[in-house]
């Protein structure tokens, strides 16, 4: 007779430990992308982006010390287009206004470098993280520093000839590269505080609910970065009423799909029915959670989205009626932290079945 053969199916993998310093650490680095999204925010308003005309990782941790020094930096932002079409015969004092945003949004983005790096060397060296989780962070840490990359990528399109601004969709991409890390990061942290899903029977419809919620936001989000790289809100009229609705000349473009992207009053209007389908969608996602009963970090992450869709919509409403740089940049982080939550409730959800 032939011999036996014990058919073996492999072992399913097993969910992470619970390790909390190490989320703690990661909850921080989220954090600190969250301020760097209202950094980079501010600095996209205010025109600040391009006050610095070159890429040094390294040697520009230091801002310039001396009058020579300043007198450089300001001789070659006096080469660019932005210079000579917005801010001719400006001294050296309102350069500096310009300058110190620009150079604290990447000195922030060197800080998470560093805080994310030296823990991840630790934490590895002490055994402290699984094996298996290293490359994963390690991936992080790179998709980190390909973030200042992709940064500089968008602010040298702005130096190019008769442009006063970036490229939209150069600050489209930053932004939601800047974004999927920080999902990631926020997840990776979500795992490790509680690995093991937590049944949720009978909540399928809620997280379907929940998914749709996050498209809504991030295609919103997406619309919003086209909002501000264009400045489409300029074409808003509280008199008449411009901006509030679906322009006349929605498709004045051609192609017609140049529209989405470059006629400012498609644009805005673009991201306020978007803005209307998410808050709706949220609310839904909400009333669903609550009214199934559903408890814990469920119920908690339902009642956060609650409160934080009706804040982005005033935000929002504020923003365009006031056209006040700082309501704009509270708009925007706000909607991040909308969007963080809507990952901490499908994070929750990871057990939710039929029954």
């Amino acid at each position: 007779m032939p011999p036996s053969i014990a058919l073996t199916t492999p072992a399913p993998p097993q969910p992470l430990r619970q390790n909390r310093p190490v989320a703690l650490w990661l909850f921080t680095v989220a954090v600190m992308i969250w301020v760097m999204a209202g950094i980079g925010g501010y600095t996209r308003d205010t025109g600040s982006g391009l006050s610095i005309m070159n890429w040094d990782p390294i040697i520009g941790t230091i801002p310039p010390l001396t009058t020579a020094a300043w007198n450089k930096i300001f001789a070659l932002y006096q080469t660019i287009p932005q210079y000579h079409l917005e801010h001719q015969g400006m001294d050296l004092q309102h350069f500096k206004t310009l300058f110190w945003p620009e150079y604290i949004h990447r000195l922030w983005g060197r800080l998470i470098g560093i805080v994310f790096f030296i823990p991840l060397v630790y934490f590895a060296a002490t055994g402290k993280i699984e094996k298996r989780l290293i490359p994963w962070l390690a991936l992080l840490f790179v998709l980190g520093g390909l973030q200042g990359a992709i940064g500089w990528f968008m602010v040298a399109s702005g130096f190019d000839p008769n442009s006063t601004a970036v490229e939209p969709w150069r600050l489209t991409l930053h932004f939601s590269a800047a974004i999927l890390l920080l999902l990631g990061v926020l997840w990776t942290a979500l795992t490790l505080w509680r690995p093991q899903p937590t049944p949720a029977p009978g909540q399928t419809a809620l997280k379907l609910w929940a998914i749709a919620a996050t498209i809504c936001l991030a295609l919103t989000m997406a619309a919003g970065t086209f909002v501000s790289g264009t400045h489409a809100i300029d074409v808003f009229n509280p008199t008449t009423g411009a901006g509030m609705g679906p322009p006349p000349d929605y498709f004045a473009l051609s192609p017609w799909w140049m529209n989405l992207f470059a006629n400012k009053a498609a644009i805005l209007f673009n991201h306020q029915l978007l803005g209307t389908l998410t808050a709706i969608t949220v609310i839904g996602t909400a009333v669903v959670a609550l009214r199934t009963g559903a408890g814990g970090a469920i119920r908690d992450a339902a009642l956060a989205i609650f409160a934080l869709v009706i804040l982005q919509y005033v935000l929002g409403v504020t923003a365009l009626v006031s056209k006040l740089l700082d309501i704009g940049v509270a708009h925007q982080m706000n909607a991040v932290a909308l969007l963080a939550c809507l990952t901490w409730l499908l994070h929750s959800l990871r057990g939710a079945s039929s029954r």
